[in-house]
């Protein structure tokens, strides 16, 4: 089987996921199709990046390995069950929302990640849904790969559509007959990479994609944009060990979401810690003056 064979098979597992194992679309990558091309880009030094997690009520977190990646065995094992755009069953990865100049405040893009409410056209929450947003930044550059050739994505985000164009005009200087071919494999990726999902199946393909181009030793994450904010936001994933490379959590804060089915309102909350230990967040209460009043929400909802 060519590659191109290769390709149009991938096309028709796309179409019939729930009845296609990752092995087989995984291997089909890795041993039929071979060359797999990776956009390559640098996450410069210095970059902040925001991670969301829904409160128990009014619990706080208690460590900082309550907000980072997975790292509680029985939770891996037991709970971690499906899979996500980037990972496997049973598989750690560390997600978080990246700013794009859409989205300048990275904590928006991550609540729209991980929050059902917020991801429901028809949800209705005016008691308030509080989310734990933990802030982490890199200490040296690295290298990812950037999934940039989404139609929808490059006509909503100037970031995305200007990330297009340098890759497009570095493909344009390689010296490679089958260029072509290796730029319409990455419109397919990047349009797994969007999809909007409808049975947990449908990530089947961005995860063997993330799983192979991550056994490349220069690429240690990938940056990806935001299916839940219509591609106005942008992701970074990347696997545990790049995140104990390179990052370092700064500050933490609780942030509440109220929707309605027509307007959105995120607040700040309650709490807030900015000192950093191994052994225990030490939370800290927000002045009262950028906290918003019941009667201020309720305004913004009429």
């Amino acid at each position: 089987m060519t590659k191109e064979q290769a390709f149009e098979k991938l096309r028709e597992y796309s179409t019939q996921l729930d009845n296609i194992s990752y092995e087989e679309i995984y291997n089909l990558l890795k041993y039929t199709i071979k060359r797999i091309p990776i956009p390559q880009a640098i996450f410069h030094n210095n970059t902040e990046v925001d991670r969301a997690r829904l409160n128990k009520i009014d619990e706080l977190y208690k460590t900082i390995n309550d907000l980072g990646y997975i790292k509680d065995k029985n939770v891996i094992d037991n709970y971690l069950n499906e899979y996500g755009r980037a990972n496997k069953p049973h598989q750690v990865m560390f997600y978080a929302a990246v700013r794009t100049s859409i989205i300048d405040k990275p904590r928006v893009t991550a609540i729209a990640e991980t929050s059902r409410l917020f991801q429901d056209k028809n949800g209705h929450n005016l008691d308030g849904e509080k989310y734990t947003i933990s802030r982490w930044r890199n200490n040296k550059e690295f290298f990812v790969a950037e999934i940039v050739f989404a139609k929808d994505a490059i006509k909503n985000n100037p970031d995305i559509k200007q990330a297009f164009d340098n890759q497009i005009k570095l493909a344009n200087t390689l010296n490679e007959k089958d260029i072509e071919y290796y730029k319409e494999f990455l419109v397919f990726i990047s349009e797994e990479f969007a999809r909007k999902i409808e049975k947990n199946d449908d990530y089947k393909i961005s995860v063997a994609y993330t799983n192979l181009i991550l056994e490349h030793p220069q690429i240690e994450g990938i940056v990806f944009p935001s299916v839940q904010t219509n591609f106005l936001g942008a992701n970074l994933v990347a696997p545990p060990k790049t995140v104990d490379k390179y990052f370092t959590p700064e500050v933490c804060s609780t942030l509440i979401l109220y929707k309605t089915p027509n307007k959105t309102l995120i607040a700040n909350g309650e709490h807030y810690c900015d000192t950093i230990n191994e052994d225990e967040l030490k939370w800290k209460e927000t002045d009262p003056k950028y906290l918003s009043s019941k009667e201020e929400i309720e305004n913004h909802f009429k």
